[in-house]
């Protein structure tokens, strides 16, 4: 879920003619730094099958931006269907002007992208309900997300899955940058501010350019961190019956793998990256 551009502001205007920062779309930016949704696609499809010894093939995207995963999703079987669901007018119609209609009517017609809350939901139920990228953590209460995670449940076929994901680790708390280079950018991800007395965590998206231009809170967030027993106990006092917690393997370098496991203790480290399946 791309968040919205509070503040967002271009630095460094080029002479005679607009800077990279200028010419460049955010959402094409994040896409390329934070995305992969066939990876991901891929990944819950393989748990679904090992899970439910079935094929899944509807899915409700909750908080989801540009819809670039219910594409993928559509785009991974001739048989998916994929809703998905944001309040964000301006991004929803980004996704359908440069994504779904470049994909063409055949795939395109498997995925509807709706201006509506996720409390709401659909009157179909499907197999699978997605929340990534953290989305969820915009409920800064127990309520609010007790609350969510009911909709979620409800939104589901008996057999259904429910897949969520979170970070944490020793570092989340401290201010701190991080850089990384892609493809004619650089992405930089901001821990802009965390209260230890209620999780609250604040964090924004730049992107920088070789002309000196850059997108500054091209992306912005004010979030509570969640604790993976904390949204354990919830998904269960939601009423799903049993919550998976999946770890990525790692190599001899510490490099993730693609492999994932569900484990029985974990380390806090500096950061970790965990995904969340919830069975209805």
């Amino acid at each position: 879920m791309p968040g919205k551009p509070s503040g967002m502001r271009i630095r460094g205007a080029g002479r005679g003619r607009k800077s990279l920062a200028a010419r460049a779309d955010r959402h094409e930016l994040y896409e390329a730094a934070v995305q992969d949704p066939p990876t991901e696609v891929e990944l819950v499809a393989r748990q679904f099958k090992r899970l439910r010894k079935r094929r899944g093939l509807t899915l409700r995207e909750d908080f989801c931006g540009t819809g670039v995963f219910s594409l993928a999703w559509a785009q991974s079987h001739e048989e998916r269907e994929a809703w998905g669901l944001d309040l964000d007018r301006e991004t929803l119609d980004w996704g359908t002007v440069q994504r779904l209609r470049p994909a063409g009517e055949a795939v395109g017609a498997r995925v509807h992208l709706l201006e509506r809350n996720v409390m709401t939901g659909l009157r179909k139920r499907v197999d699978l309900v997605c929340a990534f990228n953290f989305s969820y953590w915009i409920f800064k209460t127990r309520a609010e997300l007790l609350r969510y995670f009911k909709a979620a449940r409800r939104g589901l076929v008996d057999d259904g899955l429910f897949f969520l994901d979170a970070f944490g680790g020793t570092e989340v708390p401290m201010r701190d940058r991080n850089e990384r280079s892609e493809r004619g950018f650089v992405y930089e991800w901001e821990h802009e501010h965390f209260d230890a007395l209620t999780n609250e965590l604040r964090c924004a998206i730049h992107f920088s350019f070789s002309d000196g231009s850059k997108i500054e809170r091209a992306f912005a967030y004010d979030w509570r961190m969640w604790t993976l027993p904390e949204i354990k106990e919830l998904l269960l006092e939601a009423g799903f019956s049993k919550v998976r917690f999946l770890w990525e393997r790692s190599d001899e370098d510490g490099d993730g793998t693609g492999a994932y496991y569900e484990p029985k203790t974990a380390d806090n480290e500096g950061l970790w990256w965990a995904y969340i399946v919830a069975e209805r």
